[in-house]
């Protein structure tokens, strides 16, 4: 893989991962309102699925190019999620006197963007099985 397409294709990724996010809190935002961060939530196991599958589909018989893994997985994906916030949202809600709910949203983000990332996993190996055999 010559380094310096990987690294447009992981910029690029990034650049577009990044402007979904912000696309995503904004609608969230909007709909839910400001309190506690469902936005980061939803991309997060949004982002944990889509990884896992993408993963998965990468490690299939049809496979990804390195150049489009890289694409996906760190430059999409990695400009989506978002770790950082949630670290920040976690301490944002523990200092502001909810330590118990940043504690929920903490295991809770844990929690289910392990089972996120483990789904995608499942329905990419249950789709290529039903579409092998």
């Amino acid at each position: 893989m010559r380094p310096l397409f990987a690294f447009l294709a992981v910029g690029a990724g990034g650049a577009i991962g990044s402007i979904l996010r912000y696309a995503v809190t904004i609608w969230m935002v909007g709909r839910v309102g400001p309190g506690f961060p469902w936005h980061t939530l939803l991309i997060n196991l949004a982002g944990s699925f889509f990884i896992g599958a993408i993963a998965a589909y990468a490690q299939s018989s049809a496979g990804l190019s390195p150049y489009l893994s890289a694409f996906v997985m760190v430059g999409v994906l990695g400009g989506f999620t978002t770790f950082s916030t949630f670290s920040f949202d976690v301490l944002t809600l523990a200092s502001e006197g909810a330590a118990g709910l940043a504690v929920a949203y903490c295991a809770g983000s844990v929690i289910l963007g392990i089972s996120a990332a483990a789904a995608g996993i499942a329905v990419v190996r249950v789709a290529f099985h039903a579409a092998s055999g």
